[in-house]
């Protein structure tokens, strides 16, 4: 701005007026939200030919404060987020706002949020009442539109977080943080299918994703050098099989039992018998057979070769969880290794 102070009027750089964050509605294309660095969110029904600035219809803070994430909803056109950033003003408040008729009125959803700039909202694409926001000290779902706001860190350190994505293949939620890389939460169908119906009910058992009963093949294995190796750990084999208890059982393990389509037995697997969400992987091997008997040329397993189960083929299978006489079945669908086929391993 001419006013304002500066370097140099002709030097080339930039003060105010830079779009921070631009998104088109996923659900309605040709309507476009903007964010500048000077607190307009400007939006366009008509690709971007024209725009209208709807930020003084936000009840936020000081007219210099930066849009840090337009968000437009994957579920209702009309419905965007805004979060807006004036840390750069001694402000450490959270700002994060909702509009359900395409800017013309907008709504606080900051609720509960602790003291810390916002730098991105998310709204899920499954679920429109579950909603993520990254700060700048970590990272907070909320399973009601808003309403109220949980700390979600779960092995995460408190941290910058910068951008979120919900993996539109592996139903994953990807978190990108300043400085201490990338974060994966596998799998977040239990927070999608957490609707009040479901908290206010009984035990339930989540859909489970379905799992990729992977090949090894050593021939394929590379080896990259340099002096450094970037290494992360890969997700455990299988796929995680999760479910919710209202209350707790006590000593009373939760027991889920694995079976063909046709109900021949495969595997028995326990979990925590805690109030809350739990998550017990199976790593698509069948129970581990009894201990080999001694004698007669048998040998029994050495100290610390603990003996696996076979690994099941591909096809449907079922689980089966059983609380205070209420039964529960989902389907687990194991796919084959196609690439590994498709090369010859």
């Amino acid at each position: 701005r001419g006013s304002e102070y500066m370097t140099s009027k002709n030097d080339g750089l930039a003060n105010y007026g830079n779009i921070t964050t631009l998104a088109e509605s996923p659900s309605q294309p040709g309507l476009i939200w903007v964010g500048t660095d000077d607190g307009n969110v400007q939006v366009s029904f008509d690709g971007g030919k024209t725009f209208t600035n709807v930020a003084p219809n936000i009840p936020g803070p000081a007219t210099h404060y930066q849009v840090s994430r337009v968000a437009p909803s994957a579920h209702n056109p009309a419905v965007c987020y805004v979060s807006l950033d004036n840390h750069r003003y001694e402000d450490w408040n959270p700002y994060l706002f909702v509009t359900r008729d395409y800017g013309k009125t907008w709504q606080s959803i900051a609720g509960n949020l602790p003291r810390g700039n916002i730098n991105v909202v998310l709204e899920d694409p499954k679920n429109p009442h579950l909603l993520y926001v990254g700060t700048e000290f970590g990272l907070f779902i909320s399973l009601d539109g808003g309403k109220e706001w949980k700390r979600f860190q779960n092995g995460l350190p408190t941290v910058r977080v910068d951008d979120l994505l919900v993996h539109p293949r592996d139903n994953d939620l990807v978190v990108g943080t300043h400085g201490r890389s990338i974060y994966i939460l596998d799998d977040i169908t239990p927070l999608q299918q957490f609707t009040p119906e479901v908290a206010a009910g009984g035990p339930y058992l989540f859909e489970v994703r379905p799992a990729v009963q992977w090949l090894t093949n050593a021939q394929e294995g590379t080896s990259l050098g340099g002096s450094k190796v970037f290494r992360a750990p890969n997700p455990p084999a299988g796929t995680a099989i999760s479910y919710y208890l209202p209350r707790s059982l006590g000593t009373r393990p939760v027991t889920l039992v694995i079976t063909t389509a046709s109900g021949e037995p495969v595997r028995t697997l326990t979990g925590p018998a805690d109030a809350g969400i739990h998550r017990v992987q199976w790593n698509l091997r069948r129970d581990p057979p009894a201990a080999a008997q001694a004698g007669a040329g048998g040998q029994q397993p050495g100290a610390g070769q603990a003996q696996q189960g076979a690994l099941v083929p591909p096809g449907t299978y079922l689980v089966k969880m059983t609380v205070d006489g209420r039964e529960m079945i989902r389907s687990i669908v194991v796919l084959e290794d196609i690439w590994m086929h498709q090369v010859g391993g």
